[in-house]
């Protein structure tokens, strides 16, 4: 069975919403530090020294997830491989931003935290799902 063949609609938008935003988070946290972070909830020493560089690495895994997800859209089992590495991190990210509001610190930032990395997991998730098994070209032509 190959595995070449072409995402469904819905699988597709999936992947390109995951792509799509961790693209842009990455690529804030590099250009504009400045603002990316408060909008992630991040406060204002965030923006700098130690903080700013676990940010940019986190934003460096952002950045090498959605390009290895991008690079493979045209084969089902290289981007389900994608997939899954992209669907741990956020999980992680998820557990992460948990475990700070659990601890009751910075509540913004745990909130903004959980509302981009449990749904980004449960994307994920679902497409890596939808990845597992090999499915018909739907391309008409």
């Amino acid at each position: 069975m190959s595995h070449k063949h072409a995402l469904e609609a819905a699988e597709w938008a999936v992947a390109a919403g995951l792509i799509i935003g961790r693209a842009v988070v990455g690529a804030a946290i590099w250009l504009a530090p400045e603002r990316a972070l408060p909008a992630l909830g991040f406060n204002r020493a965030a923006r700098r020294g130690e903080a700013l560089t676990l940010a940019r690495i986190a934003a460096t895994r952002d950045l090498v997830l959605g390009l290895w997800q991008a690079a493979s859209l045209g084969d089902r089992a290289g981007l389900r491989r994608a997939t899954l590495a992209v669907t741990a991190s956020d999980a992680g990210d998820a557990v992460a931003f948990a475990m700070l509001a659990r601890r009751g610190g910075h509540p913004g930032l745990a909130a903004k935290g959980l509302a981009g990395a449990v749904p980004a997991t449960l994307a994920g998730a679902w497409l890596a799902a939808r990845l597992r098994r090999d499915r018909p070209d739907v391309r008409t032509s």
